[in-house]
């Protein structure tokens, strides 16, 4: 609540045209004293250009992001925090402390007990050492200036409770007295009925939650508002939305006027669109103590706040506050004495997307293209690739052309989305369509009831159907031929060739030339690797129906999990590296010289230790030609900025040592023949269950269940086949730009030879043809620099636009009160151990053998990993997803698409993991 004088407004923005539910994470710190200097939780001020980024829980999250602007060099008004210890400090001298630090179970119902607590908090005497310091701060504000004084709970920033509105603020506050009872009424607040009752909601014992105080000096505003940095309305990254009053901003967000709205397009630097309500009041500082309404002059009511080069500088402020958090904020602001300040920033949590955006998808793409990509990766693979491989499968299965114009692949928020919307209508035209199931296979989380849109089968959708199934049939014999003849061109022909060329030799028309070239071969590959991937989901959603069928048939404990048919395939691509380096591993502990080299010391130093003796140098040979072999593989192989193999074996170095140091029970040999051994149990009983009885006689069904069981197996192997040849195509994409950007940085057209993946395709031949400049490109860079810092800690909703599920992203996780979380039975088995949380592959390489790996998404690079961990849990992914298909070869229980689970859980906690029904237990 914001006090005014005795009268109260709404601090949230309910009544806004634009409402605000916004969620601002608490931070655990400790404190300083308002000198400055380190303090203990006795300093019972602190200024707020000396808080600490340590100091949350003893100033609450509003106070710490003050002082964060500031430290910045943002425009911040200057105050002090009075800290939760003089809120203690009163609440022991009034006898409460003892009450709140009790275990018995929090007196909700006993309202004469809580009003007791809150008079006490509010009409108590503080105690005189608290009242000391804080006339002190007062006074080095100035001769009694008018300050506003807020409430900055430790909770009321709780991730995914939003306390807007649920404590207090006063305005134009003069004097000390003054200062001092309102003080003692933002530590009341905690005690009102609304904050208890939000409290309650909320699942916040109250005596868990800790008060400090802003004191702030009083902006006197010739115009305030609110500044939202992500459209709210339409969810567009490339629009600010301001919303503008005369006089004091509590008139925005009490709903008294309603405000003029400015929508800027920041990458444009433009301002698109005004709407200019009329404003007949504007809300002043009264002389008296607060604040009262002053009519405005006839020629100001329908008077632009602000004009254009305002707005943009304070899109600018903005672009600038979310930088700093790589968050999209919800800013107060106020002009003063011919400039911006800022009132208070949090995280915006709450908007919606534009429905004619369709519907948009980052299924798959967590996987492949994790997070922030590269732009020429995504121009090339997302934008160039895709799109024109999925128009031209629809064309090759009868479903249709796409509506004119369709864009099949674009990045949000610096990710890569897909259209699945258009993909659906497509899809739909057959008969037995289910959204839900399209939606598991594509690896989306529904946002409705039941199946979605179903296409029934009648005679109509039955005829529609038949030129798709004659066509599909016609492509399963067809395409993973054509994979397999592209794969012993690429080998035999196409990579021999470029590899016997070195770029940094080439002349600058050769290099551009061979640059074109090798985005042809990026499209040529993954169009193939794309194709057999799309009729390996299909193939799988066909035989999922089978598999369903035969389990009705078994009791529940006796189920067939579809993984176990799909397993313990010979030489799957994608897991040779492990094989290999496992063997590798295996001969170096074969000489004690090798051994101790191998096994002992850093890994980054392991050339070193190895090249001083002979048979190290032998050994280390073999591990560089085991480097060549595989110099295509990165953390993320399809992101071209991403370094390869040959370029940082620092991941192949750890893992050997990791095998090294191994028992033999993490031979991936053995436990690939321990899953043949499963995959031919599963087919035998499979095959017995739908020979029983009458069934026996029906040879149509176990023909057609084998048949579609061959099928599933050979567009899986041939699915990790073509998806190491379009790796190897990625691997010379990169040496050639590799070389344009260093030739580029070198002529001063780039500030960096990375530079080079920071812009799209269509930029850089632009460059190479003339028709672009240096300033150009670097304003692009630029651009996507500011985009990767205003979005790096925000985690983009898995579906955008229509069907959109958009929720708070957490910054920290209240310890989840579950123990039971279900995903996606990917392997089967039962593993127990602790979690080794990783957000990278570079993290992962801290795992060690029999713990439990948790990560975002995994891809072939990260399978020598999958060899020491007892089990996996992945957020993305689905049955057929490359980790899913290598965890199998391996007989490792995992679980996929457990949403969050790398915030969920924390390495060292104990989980257990049920491969077989999708179950993870924290035990």
């Amino acid at each position: 609540m914001v006090r005014t004088g005795g009268q109260s407004a709404k601090e949230s923005v309910e009544s806004s045209a634009l409402a605000r539910r916004v969620v601002l994470p608490p931070v655990a710190v400790a404190q300083n004293g308002p000198n400055g200097s380190a303090a203990t939780p006795r300093r019972y001020v602190v200024s707020l250009d000396a808080v600490d980024v340590e100091d949350g829980v003893h100033v609450g999250g509003k106070a710490l992001r003050l002082a964060q602007l500031i430290q910045a060099g943002l425009p911040v008004l200057p105050g002090f925090c009075v800290t939760t210890a003089a809120y203690q400090a009163h609440l022991r001298a009034n006898g409460l402390d003892a009450w709140l630090s009790a275990d018995e179970e929090f007196p909700w119902e006993d309202a004469a007990r809580l009003q007791a607590c809150r008079a006490a908090c509010e009409q108590a005497a503080m105690p005189a050492e608290v009242q000391d310091a804080i006339r002190s701060a007062y006074a080095q504000l100035g001769d009694a200036p008018l300050v506003a004084v807020r409430s900055s709970a430790t909770f009321e920033d709780q991730v995914e409770a939003s306390f807007a509105g649920q404590y207090d603020t006063f305005l134009n506050v003069c004097g000390d007295a003054a200062v001092l009872e309102r003080v003692r009424a933002c530590w009341a607040g905690i005690w009102s009925e609304r904050a208890l009752a939000y409290m309650r909601e909320q699942g916040i014992d109250p005596r868990r939650a800790q008060m400090g105080v802003i004191v702030q000096l009083q902006a006197d505003a010739v115009a305030a508002g609110v500044l939202f940095t992500l459209n709210p309305l339409s969810g567009n990254e490339e629009e600010m939305v301001i919303e503008a009053v005369w006089g004091l901003g509590e008139a925005v967000v009490s709903g008294r006027v309603t405000p003029q709205r400015y929508v800027v397009n920041v990458r444009r630097r433009q301002v698109v669109r005004r709407d200019l309500a009329q404003q007949s009041v504007m809300l002043v500082a009264d002389a008296n103590g607060g604040t009262r309404e002053q009519p405005l002059a006839p020629q100001q009511q329908a008077q632009a706040v602000l004009d254009d080069a305002q707005a943009l500088e304070l899109a600018a402020l903005g672009q600038r506050v979310q930088a700093l958090y790589g968050y999209p904020q919800d800013i107060e602001w106020a002009w003063v004495d011919g400039r911006f300040v800022l009132l208070q920033t949090r995280p915006l949590t709450s908007f919606s997307f534009d429905p004619a955006l369709g519907q948009w998808t980052s299924g798959n793409y967590r996987e492949v293209l994790p997070g922030f990509a590269c732009p020429l990766a995504l121009s090339l693979s997302l934008e160039h690739d895709y799109g024109r491989s999925l128009s031209q499968f629809f064309r090759e299965i009868k479903l249709g052309e796409a509506p004119p114009g369709t864009v099949w692949g674009r990045p949000f928020f610096g990710r890569a989305y897909w259209n699945v919307g258009v993909a659906k209508q497509l899809a739909a035209r057959l008969p037995g369509f289910k959204e839900r199931l399209f939606d598991r296979t594509a690896g989306i989380d529904p946002t409705y009831e039941g199946d979605g849109i179903v296409t029934p089968w009648t005679p109509t959708t039955v005829l529609r159907a038949l030129p798709v199934l004659f066509a599909l049939r016609r492509m399963y014999k067809r395409v993973w031929r054509e994979g397999r003849d592209y794969r012993d061109r690429f080998l035999s022909e196409i990579e021999p060739a470029l590899d016997a060329v070195d770029p940094a030799a080439l002349s600058d028309a050769d290099l551009a030339a061979y640059c074109r070239r090798v985005v042809a071969l990026h499209w040529e590959a993954n169009n193939v690797a794309i194709r057999v991937s799309l009729l390996s989901g299909q193939a799988q959603e066909e035989f999922e129906p089978l598999v369903r069928q035969l389990n009705a048939l078994l009791p529940a404990d006796e189920q067939i999990a579809e993984g176990d048919l799909i397993t313990g395939m010979s030489d799957v691509r994608t897991a040779q590296p492990s094989f290999e380096l496992w063997q590798l591993a295996r001969e170096g502990l074969a000489d004690p010289v090798v051994a101790a080299a191998i096994t002992q010391g850093d890994p980054s130093d392991m050339r070193a230790r190895l090249e001083a003796t002979p048979q190290g140098r032998r050994f280390w040979e073999r591990i560089a030609a085991y480097i060549q072999r595989y110099r295509y593989m990165a953390s993320i192989d399809e992101d071209l900025i991403q370094p390869r193999w040959d370029e940082d074996p620092s991941f192949v170095l750890a893992t050997l040592q990791a095998y090294a140091q191994a028992d033999e029970a993490v031979d991936p040999a053995r436990r690939v023949e321990q899953q043949r051994q499963i995959r031919r149990m599963a087919e035998r009983r499979a095959l017995k269950i739908l020979s029983r009885g009458w069934r026996k006689l029906w040879w149509f069904g176990r023909r057609s269940f084998v048949n579609h069981l061959r099928l599933v197996r050979r567009y899986i192997w041939w699915r990790e086949e073509t998806r190491v040849i379009a790796a190897r195509a990625f691997y010379q994409c990169r040496r050639f730009f590799k070389e344009l950007g260093q030739r580029w940085a070198a002529a001063g057209i780039l500030e960096d030879a990375q530079d080079i993946f920071l812009l799209r395709w269509p930029a850089i031949e632009a460059m190479l043809d003339g028709r672009s400049s240096a300033a150009e490109l670097r304003a692009q860079i630029a651009d996507y620099r500011l985009l990767q810092a205003c979005y790096r800690n925000f985690e983009p909703p898995c579906v955008i636009g229509c069907g959109a599920a958009v929720r708070p992203t957490p910054f920290f996780l209240i310890p989840p009160v579950q123990k039971t979380f279900v995903g996606i039975p990917c392997s089967s088995g039962i593993a127990e151990g602790p979690a080794r949380v990783v957000e990278s592959l570079d993290e992962a390489r801290a795992l060690r053998r029999g713990e439990i790996l948790v990560a975002r998404y995994t891809n072939p690079s990260w399978t020598p990993l999958f060899n020491l961990a007892a089990g996996i849990v992945i957020e993305e992914g689905g049955l057929l997803s490359h980790g899913a298909v290598v965890a199998r070869e391996y007989g490792i229980p995992a679980v996929l698409r457990i949403e969050r689970a790398t915030k969920i859980f924390h390495t060292g906690q104990r989980l257990r993991v049920d491969g077989s029904r999708g179950i993870v237990e924290i035990a």
